[in-house]
C-alpha cells in the first residue's frame, strides 16, 4: 500500500483558477489524518509553492524549482542545487532572440523572479504567480546564483532552442518543457526523483511507498521510479508530436485525480 503521495502542482493539483479545489484540501487533509505523508513537487519557486500549501491549510516539506530547491515543513532550506557556473554562462551567451524574437529569458536566483525585458509576447500562464518579477540587466543575471533558467516562446522555436542547449552543453544540463511554451534548464541532477528520495532519507521511506501524479516532461523521472498508473505517463509520450491529443490526456488526468487522490 502506498503511504506517500507526490503531487505535482500546474495542470495537476491546480484547478483551471490555479487553485488547489475545496474537496482536493480535504481529501489531502483526510490523507494526512490517517498518517499518510504528502508532498508538493513543483518547478515553480518556493514563495509560489509556499502560498499555495499555506491555502491548503498544512505544513509539509516543499520540493521546488523541479527538486533544486526543498524547504522543510518549517520553511527552512535544507538543500539546493544551482546550475554551474559553467553551464550558466554558457546558457546565458545563447542567441536565444537569433532563433525568434518572440522568446524571452527568465530567471529564478535565491527564490527570486528575474526578467531581462519587462515586454512579454507569449505568456502561456493564466495567471501570475502571487509574487512578481523583478526586471534587470544582462549583466545583473549573470552576477547572481541561477537555480533555473527557462524560456518562453511558440513551441516549435522552442524546439530549435532545445537543440542548440543540448548541442553546447553536450546534454550535460538538465532541459525539460514544463508546458509546450515553457522550456525549462536546471542542473543535470535536478530533478524531482532525486529530491523525494533526498526526502525519503530524512523521513524514512523509498519510492515504492510513493505513487505520484504529474503531466509534464519535468515529471517524467518521478512518475518512473513511483508506482503510478500509464495515464500519467502518456502525455508525456505524446507531447511534442501530438499537442490536441496532450490536452485531451490533461482534461483525463484532472478528472481521474478529482476522484482518486
Amino acid at each position: 500500500m502506498c503511504n506517500i503521495v507526490v503531487s505535482d502542482l500546474d495542470g495537476t493539483l491546480l484547478n483551471s483558477d490555479q487553485e488547489v479545489s475545496e474537496i482536493s484540501k480535504k481529501v489531502i487533509k483526510k490523507l494526512i489524518e490517517k498518517g499518510k505523508k504528502f508532498y508538493i513537487a513543483t518547478g515553480r519557486a518556493y514563495p509560489d509553492a509556499k502560498n499555495i500549501m499555506e491555502s491548503i491549510g498544512i505544513k509539509i516539506p516543499l520540493i521546488s524549482a523541479n527538486g533544486a530547491v526543498i524547504n522543510d515543513a518549517d520553511g527552512k532550506e535544507i538543500y539546493r542545487n544551482n546550475l554551474d557556473e559553467k553551464y550558466k554562462n554558457i546558457m546565458l551567451d545563447i542567441d536565444y532572440l537569433g532563433i525568434s524574437d518572440s522568446i524571452h529569458i527568465n530567471v529564478y536566483s535565491d527564490n527570486r523572479w528575474f526578467l531581462t525585458d519587462k515586454e512579454r509576447k507569449i505568456n502561456p500562464f493564466e495567471e501570475e504567480p502571487e509574487y512578481m518579477y523583478e526586471v534587470v540587466t544582462p549583466e545583473e543575471v549573470r552576477k547572481k546564483d541561477i537555480t533555473k533558467i527557462f524560456y518562453i516562446g511558440k513551441h516549435n522555436d522552442l524546439l530549435k532552442l532545445e537543440k542548440v542547449i543540448f548541442d553546447r552543453t553536450n546534454g550535460e544540463v538538465n532541459v525539460k518543457f514544463t508546458h509546450p511554451e515553457c522550456l525549462e534548464i536546471f542542473d543535470i541532477n535536478a530533478t524531482k526523483a532525486n529530491a523525494i528520495k533526498r526526502l525519503g532519507l530524512i523521513d524514512g521511506f523509498t519510492f515504492e511507498d510513493v505513487v505520484a501524479f504529474g503531466d509534464g516532461f519535468n515529471d517524467y523521472e518521478m512518475l518512473k521510479e513511483a508506482k503510478k498508473d500509464l495515464l500519467w505517463k502518456m502525455p508525456i509520450i505524446l507531447w511534442k508530436k501530438h499537442y490536441l491529443i496532450w490536452k485531451l490526456c490533461r482534461v483525463i488526468q484532472k478528472t481521474v485525480l478529482q476522484k482518486n487522490l
